[in-house]
């Protein structure tokens, strides 16, 4: 048995200043969701529809068609590009957002069924530069969306109209 009990260890778990150093940086990251009375498909295409967006978020002011899938979303912080990847027999709804400085946000929804219901589940990841205060506004924002996409789904469901 060698002295050092982690030689010839490497790639197994050795704590290496190497390993140390290349381990990769995580970000908070947190995870709402929605209860919705209408079935998984109602709720994916509501939300796979881009043209709903400005009715349940604040972030889409307005939207308009860009090149190809993608979608130019004029939002507070200026106009947006929206790369949807949609995948409805999965229940995916993730886009990639580049930001007017160039940075790129990644936005995964997930439609999932929920007995005779649906499950709409949003994750959001503060990003390096986001104070605390500010990450907290997002997660304020993000509940708010599910609430509205929950409301307007269940009442177009029902023939109420959403206000």
């Amino acid at each position: 048995m060698p002295e050092n009990p982690t030689e010839g260890a490497e790639g197994w778990g050795a704590e290496t200043p190497e390993r140390i150093e290349a381990e990769p940086k995580v970000l908070r990251s947190d995870t709402l969701s929605a209860t919705i009375l209408a079935t998984p498909e109602e709720v994916f295409d509501y939300m796979a529809d881009i043209r709903n967006w400005p009715e349940f978020t604040d972030f889409a002011e307005s939207v308009r068609k860009g090149d190809g899938d993608s979608w130019i979303i004029y939002s507070p912080q200026g106009p947006v590009l929206l790369e949807p990847d949609f995948e409805r027999d999965r229940g995916l709804l993730d886009s990639t957002v580049t930001l007017p400085s160039g940075e790129q946000v990644f936005i995964p929804y997930r439609v999932v069924p929920n007995g005779e219901g649906a499950e709409l589940v949003m994750t959001n990841f503060q990003a390096s530069g986001d104070s605390d205060e500010a990450y907290a506004e997002q997660l304020d924002w993000m509940k708010k969306e599910l609430e509205n996409v929950k409301r307007i789904v269940e009442e177009r469901r029902q023939g109420t109209p959403a206000i």
